[in-house]
């Protein structure tokens, strides 16, 4: 019970304003952001094959073989999103040089005797049956709010047992920010395994 001379405790809600008796703000914010979708959805959906650099166009290499001997190893760069076209993807290839899993590996010997070159393409998939074998990787990506490189140099070795058959994968790499595991036996549990590729930024690999 209030005291005497106390102001009364207000018990009703502030009267809508006169806006409010025709459009109730939480109807008037639902219809607007429903205007901002409509409007906006065609040019998100526009430019949705061509974002700026960022996950979607982080690229990767893929590499597989099946668990046969004498099968080669196979090679997909391509990007985490999938409908990502990159402006170029330059790979050479190197093969005819000494490695295994107990050598240290020649980067600076390498003869990159052949090359894959794509332009405004999704993909380049490579296959080579040449043990060991190293691959140096560039992908540049563009978009209107930025480019970027994507980079990489690599080298893969199968290992066989000579009692079992079994195999194993050998990996390495000479790109600082490049992680590969090593070795990694050849079946359906560990193959393909990815490999995000480094990102040298618009300048490119230094």
């Amino acid at each position: 019970m209030s005291a005497p001379g106390a102001p009364a405790v207000a018990t009703r809600r502030r009267p809508p304003g006169r806006l409010a008796v025709y459009a109730p703000w939480p109807l008037v914010g639902v219809s607007l952001l429903l205007v901002a979708i409509i409007v906006l959805t065609p040019v998100l959906v526009a430019n949705s094959h061509q974002p700026g650099p960022g996950l979607l166009t982080q690229a990767e290499l893929v590499v597989d073989k099946i668990s046969l001997n004498n099968t080669p190893l196979h090679f997909y760069i391509w990007a985490l999103g999938e409908t990502i076209r990159y402006d170029s993807i330059h790979v050479g290839v190197a093969t005819a040089f000494l490695w295994n899993s107990t050598l240290s590996m020649p980067w600076s010997s390498l003869n990159w005797t052949q090359w894959y070159n794509g332009s405004d393409v999704l993909s380049v998939i490579i296959s080579s049956s040449a043990n060991p074998v190293a691959l140096n990787i560039s992908a540049h990506y563009v978009s209107p709010s930025g480019s970027t490189w994507y980079v990489g140099l690599l080298s893969f070795y199968i290992l066989q047992a000579p009692s079992s058959g079994s195999e194993s994968l050998y990996s390495a790499t000479a790109t600082s920010g490049v992680a590969v595991a090593s070795p990694l036996a050849v079946s359906n549990t560990t193959l393909p395994v990815p490999i995000l590729l480094r990102n040298a930024g618009s300048a490119g690999a230094p």
